[in-house]
């Protein structure tokens, strides 16, 4: 399982929101809303984000293992 708390986190805190990163990350809406609803999204998209963001994997994504 995924878990993008981590991003909402790191976006609170630097005062972002998550259509910032659809704007500035060039991805689409579809995106978005997987990122809320805790769906698989694309690695190129988690490293554009890193990067954007300037933080590690562990500031965007936690995964769960059952």
């Amino acid at each position: 399982m995924i878990s993008y708390e981590p991003l909402f986190r790191t976006l609170e805190e630097k005062g972002l929101r998550l259509i910032d990163l659809e704007r500035k990350c060039e991805f689409s809406s579809a995106t978005t809303s997987k990122f809320r609803k805790g769906e698989p999204v694309a690695l190129q998209t988690i490293c554009r984000i890193c990067c954007f963001l300037n933080v590690p994997i562990e500031k965007v994504l936690k995964i769960y293992c059952d």
